[in-house]
């Protein structure tokens, strides 16, 4: 006599096991969706690299209050916000910028895969940015020395 397992389980343990076996797979759905369908998380991430050069070299660098070294340097900075960079050397005059969110046009390929689920990753992310200028090279300007008057 052969042994059926489905005949030892009940109609509706069986049924219960099938539908939660779907329930499964759509969560996984669901979940899978709402975070393949945010084009900025995925072509973008969340940092954005920046190549920052000066002439002369060996300025320093800092960005929103933090000291990030000497340049040339490339930094990893978060899309999320705008940066104020601001680059010293002694005997030039201090340059400083603004590196400005702007969105991304990967942002936009959220119109073609799910515009909600898309949309609030990237926002949440602030994947959604991308910060221009995407690099920067300056050359700095030496200080003008006054020079002293002469009293006749």
């Amino acid at each position: 006599m052969k042994f059926n397992k489905n005949a030892c389980m009940s109609d509706n343990n069986y049924k219960t096991a099938a539908i939660m076996k779907k329930l499964s797979v759509l969560i996984l759905l669901v979940i899978g969706i709402t975070f393949l369908t945010a084009c900025s998380t995925i072509m973008n991430t969340t940092t954005q690299e920046v190549e920052i050069k000066s002439t002369p070299p060996n300025a320093k660098i800092t960005i929103d209050g933090r000291k990030f070294g000497t340049t040339p340097q490339v930094i990893n900075l978060e899309r999320s916000s705008n940066h104020i960079i601001k680059i010293e050397l002694d005997g030039y005059d201090l340059y400083e910028t603004q590196l400005t969110r702007k969105i991304s046009m990967w942002f936009w390929g959220n119109i073609f895969n799910g515009i909600i689920p898309g949309v609030l990753t990237d926002f949440i992310t602030g994947a959604m940015y991308r910060l221009l200028p995407e690099n920067l090279e300056m050359e700095l300007r030496p200080v003008k020395q006054e020079k002293p008057v002469k009293k006749q």
